[in-house]
């Protein structure tokens, strides 16, 4: 009896060992679920908050060129939609600004962009950009100041202009291509018909100012229904031997 009581005793630990076993066998991967889960989860907040701080940078950099546009209108003695709309861009470097003479409004539209850090869970992560498209409607009455209109568009009308943006940087370099003196509407044309790149758009004249050549030209993007078209004033000064030289600039004006 005493034999069998050992016996007895000594199946028991071994059944409780091996029960004990199992049960830290079955916690092990309820353990790494938890944790896997917990990652995704951690990584999934702090990418959206980086996010949000994102963001909140683009929101902050079109209200900066918003309200610094504003400040510059009212400050300006310029009264010719020309000059206006040369404020406007230099604030907010808008590839397409509207001017309406009915309603005495420029509307510019651009995007804004910031980039942060993302966080990889089962992958390294890496830098991510948030892009947004924005129009600023510029208005004044009578007497009284410029007022500013902030507001986010989801229908993404900047890629109209992006493609006008990338038109306008073609022509300019072809344009720095010539002398000032071989600048002249003809030749211009010419130089912009090659590739029928810019078949839409039309070279509307070539005017001559303190040594410079100024060329008026009228880009569309024909992409889009209707045609979105912009008048651009690219200056070609003496000396500008480089497409990139501040010699050679690209400025939309309120009408060609």
């Amino acid at each position: 009896m005493a034999a069998g009581s050992r016996d007895h005793s000594t199946t028991g630990r071994l059944t409780r060992h091996v029960a004990n076993g199992c049960l830290v066998l079955l916690m092990i991967p309820v353990a790494l679920c938890t944790y896997l889960w917990y990652q995704a989860w951690h990584t999934g907040h702090v990418n959206t908050q980086r996010e949000h701080a994102a963001m909140a940078t683009v929101l902050g950099k079109a209200q900066h060129a918003s309200d610094s546009t504003a400040r510059a209108l009212n400050s300006t003695r310029a009264t010719a939609p020309d000059a206006l709309t040369a404020v406007i861009w230099r604030h907010t470097h808008a590839p397409v600004i509207v001017y309406d003479p009915t309603h005495s409004t420029y509307t510019a539209t651009t995007s804004w962009s910031a980039t942060y850090s993302e966080t990889g869970f089962v992958i390294t992560g890496g830098p991510t950009r948030v892009e947004r498209c924005f129009t600023l409607t510029y208005s004044r009455t009578a007497g009284a100041a410029w007022t500013t209109k902030l507001a986010e568009r989801h229908d993404d009308p900047c890629a109209s202009g992006r493609s006008i943006a990338r038109e306008v940087d073609w022509a300019r370099d072809r344009i720095a291509n010539m002398t000032t003196e071989e600048v002249s509407q003809a030749k211009v044309a010419q130089a912009l018909a090659p590739t029928d790149r810019l078949r839409d758009d039309v070279v509307k004249k070539v005017v001559r100012h303190d040594g410079a050549a100024v060329v008026v030209v009228l880009v569309r993007d024909g992409g889009v229904s209707p045609p979105l078209q912009q008048c651009y004033a690219i200056t070609r000064r003496p000396g500008a031997d480089d497409a990139r030289s501040h010699a050679v600039t690209a400025v939309p004006v309120a009408t060609c």
